[in-house]
């Protein structure tokens, strides 16, 4: 407070000055109490006894008071991504492209490439949130993929048999072209193993839609932007009893795995499934996709169980899920919410707050972020129409 601005006024308008400065209405009204005690006790105090430097004394005296017992608020306790002590998981050796033909790709670790029906959107542009205290840190724009997103196509399924190998090649150049219109995901994994490039990797691909992610220092918001999305053709395992990927899938998304995380080095904690990032801001709740939600095969792609990570979306923005599909014993997705709920009681604990406060204030972080994220894309729209 600068004092000499304040000399001069009357007593009702310096206290009237200094309350107005108070936004908390409680500590507004105890500031103003402390001014004008009881007459009956203390009849002979005068405001013009207190000066403007006795004022800011009092009112940070009371300052000081009511922080001591204030609960921390949740809007500034730090986004701390929850990561359990898993197996090691060394980097993936390097991988180089060793052939580029008109139509295709080789690389060194025998990863084959089919680049027919590549198409472009637009440049991958994202924002990065720190996980440190909201607030003390500005999110930075990058333009690097950071993670993968791994889904299943849901499309029809043939039996795999030698006798049906027409229709499987007539349903899987189907699936091309329909995932290829929609700008779906950057990379196809047909029922033979064969990879398709879909929409080009310095693009953005129509593939997570909502979705929160979180790693050991960053968090991240609708994964479009800043994951590669990779697909099987396949039904998600319990879905109509259908197996969820072929064996050669499963070798060829092995080595695609390998060649994305090698050349972007990608952590292998941000290699993760759709139903493990998306939700529904509508009804706040995750799982606005289900696929994977079990059956993942992460270690025969050489990466850990990541289904044993905290699922972000519930502990860092208050989302609810679907108990029946969430909570079941039989879906591995249902190990990251359990952790989860852990972390989030546990942080409720801490701020002395309700779950139901503390989900709510979550939730408004949540809301805010995303804001933020939609006024950002919006700016470099307008940065690009230029």
């Amino acid at each position: 407070m600068n004092t000499r601005a304040y000399k001069g006024l009357p007593p009702e308008a310096l206290a009237a000055r200094v309350a107005g400065m108070i936004g908390d209405p409680v500590l507004r009204l105890r500031f103003l109490q402390v001014l004008k005690p009881p007459a009956r006790k203390i009849r002979h105090v005068r405001l013009w006894i207190l000066g403007p430097t006795l004022l800011l004394a009092v009112l940070i005296a009371i300052l000081a008071q009511h922080a001591i017992g204030k609960p921390k608020s949740a809007s500034t306790a730090p986004l701390r991504a929850v990561r359990p002590p898993i197996r090691e998981v060394s980097k993936p050796e390097s991988v180089w492209l060793v052939e580029k033909a008109a139509g295709s790709e080789v690389f060194s670790n025998g990863l084959r490439i089919d680049t027919r029906f590549a198409v472009a959107t637009h440049p991958r542009s994202y924002l990065a949130f720190p996980t440190g205290s909201p607030g003390t840190h500005p999110p930075v724009r990058r333009y690097m993929p950071v993670g993968i997103v791994f889904h299943t196509t849901e499309s029809a399924q043939v039996p795999f048999e030698s006798a049906e190998t027409s229709a499987l090649k007539q349903v899987g150049d189907s699936v091309v072209d329909y995932v290829r219109r929609r700008y779906s995901y950057h990379y196809l994994i047909d029922r033979f193993g064969r990879v398709y490039r879909i929409v080009a990797e310095s693009d953005a691909a129509n593939h997570a839609g909502y979705s929160v992610w979180a790693d050991d220092n960053w968090l991240y918001l609708n994964l479009n932007e800043s994951f590669l999305g990779v697909s099987f053709e396949a039904r998600t395992p319990g879905s109509q009893g259908d197996d969820a990927a072929s064996p050669a899938q499963i070798r060829s998304a092995g080595m695609l795995t390998e060649m994305l995380r090698s050349i972007y080095q990608i952590p292998a904690g941000n290699c993760v499934t759709h139903s493990q990032v998306s939700v529904n801001p509508s009804n706040m709740r995750m799982g606005y996709h289900t696929d994977w939600t079990t059956g993942f095969p992460f270690a025969a792609l050489g990466l850990p169980d990541n289904y044993v990570l905290a699922l972000p979306s519930l502990y860092l923005f208050g989302f609810d899920y679907d108990p029946g599909r969430y909570d079941s014993p039989d879906q591995r997705v249902s190990v990251g919410v359990s952790l989860a709920k852990e972390e989030f009681d546990r942080s409720a604990r801490s701020l002395q707050m309700q779950p139901a406060a503390y989900r709510k204030m979550l939730q408004q972080r949540y809301v805010d972020y995303l804001a933020e994220v939609r006024h950002g894309a919006a700016a470099q729209t307008e940065q690009g129409d230029k």
